[in-house]
């Protein structure tokens, strides 16, 4: 089981890594931090893991306070993610801000629960059920989040997954049900499990309840982070792509740029770059098209001017390229002139 969840918070971690590319363009930024989260908490479930944290932590299972609290964390961001992509016009401002009250108040009777009560001092608390009713309302604050989370994004994606057209959406839509399923199990053991040791002293969490609890806690992680995360790396995936074609050619058409608007300053808007500065700089599709056009203007004024046939092809090349990326996004629109029609630049 310990295998299986390292293997889960490597794969959650990975769909971090390949989603931080849609955050450097400018994109699901809240997406990315409830991915953080949701990591951190998946991270401190194995115990190998567990234990090393509340080592450096000094002990007393501070770290299984942190658990918890990032869980509600991950709940609230993950949650208010997918209603405002299924609601109409979007979250109001006050459902946000309520979102936010409601948990910074789970976390801070989370706080009252853990910090004054010596439950917290038990040996591997995180892998049993203590006879106590402050560890049930404890851990019932998390529990029961997790559960009027799961119902709440599940019923959302079921229903909006008939109104998707996109593959890779309703893939993803798909696999938050399933997370919602495994998640809503597991806290119904969870549960059902600390409310019979409360009443039975003798109660040994075993059996059936126990394989499927920790059937539920591998697969709904699973389920919930490449499903919230599958959209966000495959758009992450081509932003990388793009963004390397972009420096390419950019790197590419810099010369012959800067060729033909050394006779016409004037008609350059464009910064000029260093090399170095190319491989560098931001946005580089938005310069790229901006090269691309002031090389179009300059030949379409002069067009007598000398052009090598390998010039000629990577004007058509960068045309082919700025024009199948519709928006070298709004950016791009703000930083570049109207592109003109193709022209025969070959006399």
């Amino acid at each position: 089981m310990q295998i299986i969840l390292l293997t889960v918070c490597a794969l959650i971690w990975i769909a971090v890594a390949l989603s931080l590319p849609s955050v450097l363009g400018g994109r699901r930024h809240r997406l990315f931090w409830a991915l953080v989260a949701f990591a951190t908490t998946m991270t401190l479930q194995p115990h190998v893991v567990y234990d090393a944290v509340e080592k450096l932590l000094g002990g007393d299972n501070v770290t299984y306070f942190i658990f918890h609290a990032t869980a509600i964390v991950a709940i609230g961001l993950l949650d208010g993610i997918v209603q405002e992509a299924v609601s109409v016009g979007g979250l109001t401002r006050q459902r946000k801000k309520l979102t936010a009250v409601v948990t910074a108040a789970i976390v801070a009777a989370q706080a009252v629960l853990f910090f004054g009560g010596d439950w917290r001092f038990r040996d591997q608390i995180h892998e049993s059920f203590p006879n106590r009713w402050d560890f049930a309302a404890y851990s019932a604050t998390t529990w029961i989040a997790i559960a009027l989370f799961s119902v709440s994004v599940g019923w959302a994606c079921a229903s909006d997954l008939r109104n998707q057209r996109r593959l890779i959406t309703r893939v993803s839509l798909a696999l938050v049900v399933f997370g919602c399923l495994g998640a809503l199990a597991y806290t119904t053991i969870s549960l059902a499990s600390v409310t019979e040791a409360f009443f039975n002293p003798d109660f040994v969490f075993e059996g059936w309840p126990r394989i499927l609890y920790n059937i539920a806690l591998a697969t709904a992680p699973i389920g919930l982070g490449l499903g919230l995360g599958l959209t966000a790396m495959a758009d992450g995936v081509l932003w990388s792509r793009k963004t390397v074609r972009d420096r390419a050619l950019l790197w590419r058409i810099t010369p012959l740029w800067e060729r033909l608007v050394a006779d016409s300053p004037e008609l350059s808007i464009e910064l000029h770059l260093s090399r170095p500065g190319l491989l560098l700089v931001r946005s580089p599709g938005a310069h790229l098209y901006r090269r691309y056009v002031e090389v179009r203007d300059s030949l379409l004024l002069d067009p007598g001017q000398n052009l090598a046939a390998s010039e000629r092809m990577l004007i058509d090349v960068v045309e082919d390229h700025v024009r199948a990326v519709p928006a070298a996004a709004p950016m791009v629109t703000t930083l570049a002139r109207s592109a003109t029609p193709r022209q025969d630049h070959t006399s």
